[in-house]
C-alpha cells in the first residue's frame, strides 16, 4: 500500500467502518475474461480472525452460475465525503473503503438452515435497520444466502482522514468545524505503521 500511513488495520476499526457502508460491490470471474462486478445490500460479522459477509441472490442466473464455477470472490465497500469549496486540514475530502477477499459459500435452507436464518437476519444491520427475525416469517424466501469467508489478512482498507478510535470513524462535517488549514499530526500512525503494527 502506497499511503500506508492511511491503512487501518485494527478490527474495531474496520468493524465501525463497515458499519457506515450501505452497499457492498461484488466481484466475481466471468467466462469472457473480464470482472463481473453486482452492487448487493449486506450483513457481516467479525469472529475468529475471519470477516464474514452475508448477501443473499436469486435461485437461478448468472451471477449464481459464476458462483458455482468459481467461488473466489473479492468485495469492495466504499464512502466518500467531497467538501471542494471547504477545505479542512489541507483535505477537499475525506473516505473510508475496504476490499476482502474470500469464497463465496452458497448457503440453501433446506442444507444449513442455522446459518442461513443467521446470515439472513444480519442482512438487516446494512443500512441500520430494524431486523425483522426469519423465524417470524410465514414463508422462507426463495433465495439462497451467500457467505463469505474472509481471513483477516486477506482484508485492506483505508481512510483519507487519521483513524485511532471508532469515534474517529464517522465523517466530519466540515462546514461546523472552525477553519483549519493544520495538516493533521499522525506522526504516531506513520511509526506505528512502520513498526508494522
Amino acid at each position: 500500500m502506497i499511503h500506508y500511513e492511511r491503512e487501518v488495520k485494527e478490527p474495531e476499526l474496520i468493524s465501525a467502518m463497515l458499519d457506515e457502508m450501505d452497499h457492498v460491490h461484488i466481484g466475481m470471474f466471468d467466462e469472457d475474461g473480464y470482472p463481473y462486478v453486482v452492487p448487493l445490500n449486506f450483513g457481516y460479522e467479525i469472529k475468529d480472525n475471519k470477516l464474514y459477509i452475508y448477501t443473499h441472490f436469486s435461485k437461478r442466473g448468472h451471477k449464481l452460475e459464476l458462483l458455482r464455477k468459481n467461488s473466489k470472490v473479492c468485495a469492495q465497500f466504499s464512502i466518500f465525503n467531497d467538501f471542494p469549496d471547504r477545505p479542512y486540514k489541507k483535505h477537499r475530502h475525506d473516505y473510508r473503503s475496504v476490499i476482502a477477499k474470500g469464497k463465496m459459500n452458497i448457503i440453501d435452507y433446506k442444507e444449513d438452515s442455522e446459518t442461513y436464518i443467521h446470515g439472513y437476519n444480519l442482512l438487516y444491520t446494512c443500512n441500520h435497520r430494524e431486523i425483522v427475525p426469519l423465524e417470524s416469517r410465514k414463508v422462507i424466501p426463495p433465495m439462497y444466502i451467500g457467505m463469505i469467508i474472509c481471513e483477516m489478512d486477506q482484508v485492506t482498507a483505508k481512510s483519507e482522514f487519521p483513524l485511532r478510535k471508532v469515534e474517529d470513524v464517522p465523517f466530519v462535517n466540515v462546514y461546523d468545524m472552525p477553519f483549519d488549514e493544520t495538516p493533521f499530526d499522525i506522526s504516531d500512525i506513520i511509526e506505528k505503521r512502520r513498526k508494522g503494527l
